[in-house]
Parts: C-alpha cells; structure tokens; sequence
C-alpha cells in the first residue's frame, strides 16, 4: 500500500565485466508495472561496494545520477534503495 518491497538474497560477489574487468558487487533489477510497454531495467549497488569506483557500467553513468543506483545500510542492518519512474532523483534505467 506504501509502494514499498521487500527482498532477502545473499549479498552477491564481485564478476566479470567487460575487457577483462571485475564489477562491482550489484543485483540486477527489472520493473514491471501498469502502464509500462516493456521491463526497466537497473542495478542496485552497495554503498560499500568493492570496485564501486571503477565499475565498468557504473561509471557510465553521470556522477550526479550514480546515486539513484546505490542502496543505504540503514541502522537496522538492511539495505534501502528508492527506485522512482520520473521526477526529481529518477532513478537511471539500463537499456539492454
């Protein structure tokens, strides 16, 4: 009713990226909804990321939108990540 979800997954490992890379540790993410013609898709980082620097996809994104990917721990351990469709802070969908 919040428009909030929940998941729980084992925190994921750093992989294979392009030319012979490593990526960051990330989830990848797709949104379905009303209204919308096909998934979006997106990647949810860790604040404390290993490799969030110099993440081959992360860092094609523009430094001021690098934030809308990137989860918060909050005090209770959780990690928390607003993924918003328009607007001030949208969120950066992936085109894959």
């Amino acid at each position: 009713a919040e428009g909030e979800y929940r998941f729980r997954t084992v925190r994921p490992g750093r992989v294979p990226g392009p030319g012979n890379s490593l990526q960051a540790p990330h989830l990848a993410v797709s949104v379905f909804g009303r209204g919308l013609i096909k998934r979006l898709a997106t990647r949810l980082y860790f604040a404390d990321g290993e490799g969030n620097d110099a993440d081959p996809i992360l860092s094609l994104v523009p430094d001021e939108r690098r934030a809308t990917l990137v989860a918060e721990r909050l005090a209770d351990g959780t990690w928390w990540l607003d993924i918003r469709l328009g607007g001030r802070g949208e969120t950066v969908f992936l085109d894959w």
